[in-house]
């Protein structure tokens, strides 16, 4: 074929490979495409396109339709380097290299085994450049014979180079994309939505006798360990989790990241729930050793949730319901364990939505009431204040506990409702009291955040008449560890107003002592699950101990909760503890009695506000 044909038909072979990649068509297609078209415009030609790893700096084959298929597998992986043939060369230099005589050029020492067999003695190759620069690829050709390019070759490769490059951007772009919208950048797993897509197509593709399992894993106390070291030590601990759940799946299962510190896995198996138990129990297992962080030393424990479809009559969105319910399940129960989803759990699924709807009428209703638990000066067993406790008699459950209604009221976001009533009927109650005698309300993390909650604060006790310092405002740590400035704004503007801020069940967080660093309380409260070990665990003793002398070389006091014995009184007496409540001074109880209390101890001259 004539050289000023070949020169005509260069246009229609850019259409047509431009047409291919719009199309959508594959780079291995397109490339083929290319390097047929060339080697029949160019006879006595082998053409080959080749891309690069750019991140690991090697050799990729993609097509190569003239050349044995075992020297482009040989190529396969190739480092690219200052003496590595042609290709490897041309990619490092980038720059074209030609060799017209392969046996003899030194850039092929360690090459020319491979190619010399196969008849081929000279090779010209050039770099393919991205847009910026950067070497993505080389286009190549082989001759039979010892010689250069021809001029007309050289045009066509100017052509076909520029045309190898915007293929390979186009297929690379095209996987970017796709990596952005099935895989998560943290851990590398695949996303929410290509698991949920993976999973339909196999729950749709269960054959007879199989089924499938989904396993949702939560990582415990993520959250503290991420507000604590910070989000860079948060997504290397993901990315660490993720390795070792890959580790554990192996070809048992696939796994995805579905957000935050939620991983989940589905396989299809003959044995559910054999399968299920053995892949969870390497899951639990899997996490006995720390994690490594940028040199800091982490252990964190993974509650799992599990649920079965025994057949494709079950959709993924209830599966993935059930699985979630057996996971907060596992996590109520203790946490680092697994749980099956069950009928038991289905009742009690239930169970939470009838709660929920008779919490709203409760509300309505004006169900809720205060009772009030007598904080003492332990020194003088004389009452100085009360904590509002809320309680709700529900008309078939009975009393519901806080525990239980309180993360509901939470998730729902009745909790700021409850939260006013609550300050507003223990505030007007204490306004009545003498001076002396303080009310303690606790504050939910979630009221912390929320807007206006200092001039709600105020305006209720100036309507009550309640004095702002004889009100305690107290918060738990977990309030703290958000690191969310409108809480620390909040807090600092309360006491400001005048009120004081204690911190509740100290020694129970992650980091106590970063929060007594982080905000200046006036009391914490030392939680019953070490007074309770007093006298009976020498671990709570020297917490307690190190807590009490920790608050006085702070100028914070210091309140003991959960006293039942009068060895633990005097124990907490001994070792400097100021204030206390528990059991064994007094009960929680309704208003009256409360005040009754109060005048029993104060008089009645004294109980005049």
């Amino acid at each position: 074929m004539s050289e000023s044909l070949s020169r005509e038909r260069l246009p229609g072979l850019q259409h047509e490979i431009l047409e291919d990649i719009a199309r959508g068509k594959s780079l291995q297609s397109v490339a083929e495409r290319l390097c047929i078209w060339v080697e029949s415009n160019a006879p006595g030609v082998a053409c080959t396109i080749l891309t690069i790893d750019t991140v690991a700096g090697v050799l990729c084959p993609v097509a190569a339709p003239s050349l044995p298929a075992e020297y482009s597998q040989a190529l396969a992986g190739c480092k690219i380097g200052p003496n590595t043939g042609s290709c490897g060369t041309a990619a490092w230099r980038g720059e074209p290299v030609e060799t017209i005589e392969i046996a003899t050029d030194p850039l092929w020492v360690d090459y020319r085994e491979l190619i010399l067999p196969h008849g081929f003695e000279a090779c010209w190759s050039s770099p393919i450049k991205s847009g910026d620069g950067v070497v993505i690829g080389t286009f190549a050709f082989y001759y039979r014979t010892r010689r250069g390019p021809s001029n007309l070759e050289r045009e066509l490769v100017d052509k076909c180079v520029h045309l190898c490059a915007i293929a390979i951007e186009h297929e690379r772009n095209q996987s970017r994309i796709h990596q952005l919208a099935y895989f998560d950048a943290v851990t590398g797993l695949p996303n929410r939505s290509h698991f949920n897509e993976h999973a339909r197509a196999l729950l749709a593709a269960l054959a007879a006798g199989e089924s499938a399992n989904v396993l949702f894993v939560d990582l415990d106390d993520f959250k503290a360990i991420n507000d604590t070291l910070g989000h860079h030590a948060g997504d290397l601990l993901l990315g660490r989790v993720a390795q070792r759940l890959i580790e554990c799946a192996t070809d048992r299962a696939f796994v995805a990241h579905l957000g935050g510190d939620e991983f989940a896995l589905i396989q299809a198996t003959s044995r559910a729930r054999s399968d299920a138990t053995e892949l969870a129990g390497l899951i639990v297992a899997a996490f006995d050793a720390p994690f490594e962080l940028d040199g800091r030393v982490v252990t964190i424990g993974a509650s799992i949730g599990i649920a079965q479809a025994i057949d494709a009559t079950i959709d993924l969105a209830e599966l993935s319901r059930r699985a979630d319910m057996a996971l907060h399940v596992a996590k109520s129960e203790g946490r680092n364990a697994w749980r099956f989803f069950d009928a038991e759990l289905e009742t009690a699924l239930q169970s939470r939505r009838t709660l929920k709807a008779d919490l709203v009428k409760a509300i309505d209703n004006g169900d809720f009431v205060l009772a009030y638990q007598p904080i003492f000066m332990l020194s003088t067993r004389r009452v100085i204040g009360a904590e509002a406790l809320l309680r709700w008699h529900h008309p078939s459950r009975g009393q519901v506990s806080p525990a239980e209604f309180i993360p509901i009221a939470e998730e729902m976001g009745l909790i700021g409702v409850l939260g006013e009533w609550a300050l507003r009927q223990a505030a007007c109650a204490a306004a009545d009291w003498p001076r002396q005698i303080r009310i303690a309300v606790n504050l939910s993390p979630l009221q912390l955040v929320m807007p206006g909650l200092v001039r709600n604060v105020v305006k209720i006790i100036d309507e009550c008449g309640l004095a702002p310092e004889r009100l305690d405002l107290e918060v738990t740590e977990s309030a703290l560890l958000a690191e969310n400035a409108a809480t620390r704004i909040a807090l600092y503007a309360l006491r400001d107003v005048g009120m004081r801020i204690s911190l509740d069940d100290f020694g129970t967080g992650y980091s106590s002592l970063r929060s007594l660093r982080s905000f200046p309380f006036d009391k914490i409260k030392i939680d019953q699950s070490f007074v309770a070990d007093i006298g009976l665990n020498a671990d709570a003793t020297a917490i307690i101990r190190a807590i009490v002398a920790l608050a006085h070389d702070l100028g914070i006091k210091t309140a003991a909760e959960g006293i039942e014995t009068d060895v633990q009184l005097d124990w907490l007496c001994a070792a400097g503890c100021t204030e206390g409540q528990g059991y064994l001074m007094a009960r929680p109880m309704p208003l009256e009695p409360l005040r009754a209390l109060i005048d029993s101890q104060v008089g009645p001259r004294e109980s005049v506000q």
